[in-house]
């Protein structure tokens, strides 16, 4: 019966709003603009680019109706390093969707930045459906770079990891997530395969869970990269799995759903070209115990030479009929 594996994580959808920043002015090192928003199109992620390419500042967002009174919407950091081997940008400025007819952008502490652009966006997010998975966490420290190895109970599909370092520690470092993917034993010990995952940064300036694609791992590799910095204390590793819905459609009946087979590739089904057509709620079946199937053991024969008795037996055959022939030579002779 063809069917559909509809994985419930987060579906972000993102479209881009043409607005543009009047009213730009400095006072000492602080920077303000104004933009007006389009009442039929909602904005809720501001991107920024200066001209400077290292920055520390604050982004304070206002709304207001008339431009004389303001209302605070939002306070937040933005973040750029350009410094060999050094790379890291974090310009997005993430606030709610409002009703006000305009936005006032208030950028301060630090230096004086000069804005190049600005590019707004709507962003909606479907928020996925997870269950946080138990693992154990194991780490070591070789240099310059922290490994932290977690082992699940049982394979599971992961689709993100929430890092939580232990509290007051500044930091930014690279990272790189990988799964093992299979193992080979040889004469020189045991070789692991990892495949990657996930390459990126984490930092202090903000709350890190890592997505990335769904995949079904049992052993995870998190390695992070400290380069002449003291390695980072981890409190906890979380692994998220996400809810997974079988959506087929079935006839009035019974039916059994088997699973565990070995060398099975994924089928390819007409339905998958359909699934705009699925209805959000569809009816949901409840499934009974599992039932393991009997294994039908037939028992090896066994054979007579294995069998000590028939052993010595063919043996005292053979050295009787070498014995007649002997003793015949003999008296022929």
């Amino acid at each position: 019966m063809p069917y559909l594996l509809k994985i419930a994580d987060d579906e972000v959808t993102r479209t881009s709003i043409a607005l543009e920043p009047f009213n730009q002015s400095r006072k000492d090192k602080a920077l303000y603009f104004t933009v007006k928003l389009n009442r039929t199109e909602p904005v809720n992620v501001a991107t920024l680019e200066f001209e400077q390419e290292n920055y520390d500042s604050e982004v304070v967002v206002e709304g207001s109706n008339n431009q004389q009174e303001w209302f605070k919407l939002h306070t937040g950091r933005i973040i750029s390093i350009a410094n060999a081997p050094v790379n890291y940008r974090y310009n997005h400025v993430h606030f709610p969707n409002t009703d006000f007819t305009f936005l006032r952008f208030t950028i301060a502490k630090g230096a004086a930045l000069k804005l190049n652009e600005v590019k707004f966006y709507q962003t909606t997010t479907t928020k996925g459906t997870f269950t946080e998975v138990v693992n154990t966490l194991r780490s070591k420290t070789i240099d310059k770079q922290s490994e932290f190895h977690l082992t699940f109970d049982t394979p599971v599909l992961l689709s993100r990891l929430s890092i939580e370092p232990a509290p007051t520690q500044q930091f930014y470092r690279s990272v790189q997530i990988d799964w093992l993917a299979d193992s080979i034993t040889s004469e020189k010990g045991v070789h692991y395969n990892y495949q990657t995952l996930y390459r990126g940064v984490i930092s202090s300036f903000q709350q890190d869970t890592i997505q990335f694609i769904p995949q079904v791992v049992h052993k995870i590799r998190i390695t992070i990269y400290n380069q002449d910095n003291p390695p980072i204390q981890l409190a906890k590793v979380t692994g998220w799995t996400p809810q997974v819905r079988l959506v087929t459609r079935l006839q009035p009946g019974a039916y059994t759903l088997r699973y565990g087979a070995a060398n099975v590739f994924h089928p390819h089904y007409d339905i998958d070209h359909f699934i705009k057509d699925i209805p959000e709620t569809v009816p949901e079946l409840q499934l009974s115990s599992e039932l393991k199937p009997q294994q039908n053991t037939v028992a090896a024969p066994n054979p007579w030479f294995k069998n000590k008795i028939w052993m010595w037996g063919a043996i005292g055959i053979i050295v009787a009929i070498l014995g007649f022939f002997t003793m015949r030579l003999m008296r022929e002779q």
